[in-house]
Parts: C-alpha cells; sequence; structure tokens
C-alpha cells in the first residue's frame, strides 16, 4: 500500500490485537539508501500483522478493509507453532571466506582448528561475513594481512571486520558506529574472540584529535561514505589504504569520483556489490 498509509495500518493491526507488525519494501525501489537512525524512504510498503491463532482472521479482513477501502489485497496464512529461535540458528553454519579465514557462531565447533576463526554471534547488529560486501573485506584482509597496522572499521556493526583484522595481525582496531547495539555488540565480540584489549568500540567523534591508521575501513552505504569522505580520508595514513563497500555496483564510480583527489583506487565486485580499495597518495 501507499506509504502514508501504512503507518496508520500497522496502528490499527496493533489495536485489533496484533503481536507483531512489520513493514516491508512492496515496490520495486532500492532499499539500500537509508542509515541507522534513519528509515528506508519506500513508496509502496506490505504491512504484516502477526496474531495469535484465538483471532476470528475474516473479521480482520473486513475491519481493515473497512477503515482501507480501497485495501484489496489481504493475504491470510496460518503459521503452525515451533520453536522458532531453533530453527533459525540451526540455518546458520560455519563459513570459509579467503583461503584460511572462518566465520563461526559461537554454538559450533570451527571446521579447521589451525584456521584464523572468527567467532561472531548474529544479533541485533550486521554482520556475520555471509553479505558479500562483508565476504569481499575478509577475503582482502586474508590476501593483506594488517600485520602491526592500527585500524579503523567505521559502520563497524558486530565489529566482524576490526575483530579478523586483530586476528590477522593488527596491534589495535577501532570499532566506530552510531548504533549503541552495534558498539555492545562489536565489543561482546572481541571478548569472545580473545582482543577485546586490543579492540575500543566507540563514535567516530570519540577518536582522538589528528589520529590516523594505516588501514581504514567503510562498510556502510554510498550516500554516507560520500557524506564522511572528508573525515574518512583524514583517518588515513599517507600511503595507507581504504576499503569502501556497501557499494552496488553501478554506485562505484560516483564514491571513486569523491574520493580520487587522496587515493588511487582498484576494485572488486562480487553479484551487484562493489570494494574499492584505496591507496592513499
Amino acid at each position: 500500500m501507499p506509504r502514508d498509509g501504512s503507518e496508520l495500518l500497522g496502528e490499527l493491526l496493533t489495536a485489533l490485537g496484533a503481536v507483531a507488525v512489520t513493514l516491508e519494501n512492496g515496490g520495486p525501489d532500492e532499499f539500500f539508501e537509508a542509515a541507522y537512525p534513519q528509515q528506508p524512504d519506500w513508496s509502496e510498503l506490505d504491512v504484516t500483522g502477526l496474531f495469535d491463532g484465538f483471532v476470528e482472521p475474516r473479521a480482520i479482513v473486513d475491519e481493515v478493509s473497512s477503515v482501507f477501502p480501497g485495501c484489496d489485497q489481504c493475504d491470510v496464512s496460518s503459521l503452525q507453532d515451533q520453536d522458532w529461535e531453533r530453527n533459525w540458528l540451526s540455518g546458520i553454519e560455519p563459513t570459509q571466506v579467503g583461503r584460511d579465514l572462518w566465520v563461526c557462531p559461537s554454538w559450533l565447533s570451527p571446521p579447521d582448528t589451525k584456521a584464523v576463526n572468527l567467532i561472531i554471534d548474529p544479533g541485533l547488529a550486521f554482520g556475520t561475513g555471509t553479505h558479500p560486501t562483508t565476504a569481499l573485506c575478509l577475503e582482502w584482509l586474508d590476501s593483506n594481512r594488517p600485520e602491526g597496522f592500527h585500524v579503523v572499521d567505521v559502520g563497524c556493526g558486530s565489529g566482524i571486520l576490526a575483530i579478523a583484522a586483530l586476528k590477522l595481525g593488527a596491534v589495535h582496531a577501532w570499532g566506530i558506529d552510531i548504533d549503541p547495539r552495534a558498539l555492545t555488540a562489536s565489543f561482546d565480540n572481541a571478548k569472545r574472540n580473545g582482543v577485546v584489549d586490543e579492540f575500543t568500540a566507540c563514535s567516530l567523534d570519540e577518536l582522538p584529535s589528528g589520529f590516523s591508521a594505516q588501514l581504514v575501513m567503510g562498510n556502510i552505504l554510498a550516500s554516507v561514505l560520500i557524506e564522511l569522505k572528508q573525515r574518512l580520508a583524514a583517518l588515513v595514513h599517507t600511503g595507507g589504504v581504504i576499503l569502501l563497500t556497501g557499494i552496488l555496483c553501478d554506485q562505484a564510480k560516483d564514491v571513486q569520483h569523491e574520493f580520487a583527489s587522496c587515493f588511487e583506487f582498484s576494485e572488486t565486485r562480487r553479484d551487484e556489490w562493489s570494494l574499492l580499495i584505496g591507496k592513499k597518495r
């Protein structure tokens, strides 16, 4: 339904007894151009209400139709009762990224104990190693080990990239995020991986004045990378490297252009995603 009616519909479903309401993209719009705490600016949305088994679905549909006369696409389906958490966890497996790097959930044993194993629990923060942008960065780190580096991970999410850099030889890593939940998750994952003493979780404004590092990673969104271009460029040592991703392939040229005065870039792609690798002049 159109965006302007979706919130009202969500409120109506809640008033009718929904135990959960979700709003998802219902049209052809891309959904990559909004970062927390903003909301995606979708023009069409699918609104879903989850009710317990004691309600009468027909009564819910009739009530929605009376308030939204033009809403004639109401689908009703039943869900079998099950252990949702157990089923969700059972679908997560260790993932090999690069040659010697594995991402493993904490409740499973690493398949290769001699490899570099990242113990990352999925949670409220983005970053379990399966998304192409994360995998591209991890593969680059595995092939270009940041031994002795200071590293900054902007938009750290779960902390997976910063933690990988530490386990591949970095001496200290800063996980930067605007979401307090991400900072908590990244700190917890650093403890889980035994690198908490070498890890700092903070906001961009909390970095020391004049601070710079040999490697800066930004797995965010094209629009946010461009907005932060001056601050990100200033964080990189001369001769250092910046990894920019969270970028769709058709956005890569625009991002590269914005950073071109400071960096010489190469590019790696997977599916519709791009990783820009820049060396600071």
